[in-house]
């Protein structure tokens, strides 16, 4: 019996032991991963943030070859879900809690009902790309979750360690779109009337000059007393392969009743069939859209004219983030 005592004495002394370490260490246990990545900030963070390929990096993910995941994903990232299930990785939740576009992501992860972790992404400019920090935090108040939360945290920040190098090279490797092309279709364009300015200008020119024209677009529909009747355009046509120009024109829609004013001229365009898309990302990624607009139009033999619309249909400073930009790109098709 004195030996059984004693063993109980000894066992509850190494609890109390066990429990004033716990007390003693810190609530939080912080892991922390830092990762240089040679692409610009906004699109590693919407890499991140829109769960894109998150299946090819995610160092548990790819521990357990029989898990399954399903994402819901929601315009503007905040509550967009990634679940998944696994004999080997458990069933889980990740839920985006709030974002700062291009820089900031907070994730709530779940692996139990009502219990979450933070997990935090920090995205900064660098001399080659991006500087990412990715840092998960365990909590507990009670000396034995402390104690546990410790034990694993070397486990977890290795795994981690491992996710950071699989999304670098995965990144660098295979880069990531900002936009997406949705809508694909045929589609009638009706007449319409609209003020326009023309002319002959680079790709790389056409940014700047579209945003002068507008300039002197909108003050001469109120000039004129006239009323908007669209989203503004821009129409490409006559490229020249030997200059690298098109001959463009910005153009807004607007009621009857208007004319010309100096360089502005009014257009009265007739209705045409052509080849849409619904270009949902930044401006500059438009050559992905055209390149698989003219891929589906060769699939489908589909005869192009060689001119093409561009309908803004987002004010740019509406937009927090270059992702919500919508452009509907119509491909005038050949008339017979």
């Amino acid at each position: 019996m004195k030996v059984l005592k004693w063993i109980f004495i000894v066992i509850l002394a190494s609890l109390a032991i066990l429990i004033l370490i716990g007390f003693a260490m810190p609530k939080e246990t912080k892991m922390t991963t830092t990762e240089e990545i040679n692409l610009p900030p906004a699109k590693v963070f919407h890499f991140v943030a829109g769960f894109v390929e998150r299946t090819v990096w995610d160092p548990w993910i790819k521990a357990d070859s029989a898990v399954k995941c399903t994402f819901d994903i929601v315009p503007g990232y905040i509550g967009s879900k990634y679940n998944w299930d696994g004999p080997v990785v458990g069933k889980g939740m990740m839920l985006v809690d709030s974002v700062v576009f291009g820089s900031y992501i907070l994730n709530q992860v779940s692996l139990m009902p009502g219990k979450f972790i933070p997990e935090e992404w920090e995205f900064t400019p660098s001399e080659n790309g991006t500087s990412v920090k990715w840092t998960i935090t365990m909590k507990s108040g009670s000396p034995f979750g402390r104690l546990a939360n410790k034990a694993f945290s070397g486990i977890i920040q290795k795994t981690m360690n491992g996710g950071r190098e699989a999304l670098k090279t995965y990144l660098e490797a295979n880069g990531v779109l900002l936009s997406n092309l949705t809508e694909i279709g045929i589609e009638e364009y009706p007449a319409v009337e609209a003020l326009t300015i023309s002319a002959v200008v680079s790709q790389q020119e056409v940014g700047a000059w579209y945003g002068q024209s507008l300039g002197k677009l909108y003050p001469a529909i109120e000039a004129q007393n006239l009323q908007p009747q669209g989203p503004p355009f821009a129409f490409y046509e006559g490229y020249d392969p030997s200059t690298g120009k098109y001959t463009v024109t910005a153009g807004m829609p607007v009621s009857a009743g208007g004319k010309n004013a100096g360089d502005i001229r009014l257009m009265k365009y007739k209705s045409f069939l052509a080849l849409k898309g619904l270009h949902n990302g930044p401006y500059d990624e438009l050559s992905v859209t055209y390149g698989k607009l003219e891929n589906y139009a060769r699939e489908n033999r589909i005869e192009l004219s060689g001119a093409v619309w561009e309908f803004y249909l987002t004010d740019p400073a509406d937009a927090t983030d270059p992702t919500q930009l919508l452009t509907q790109v119509a491909m005038q098709l050949k008339t017979k």
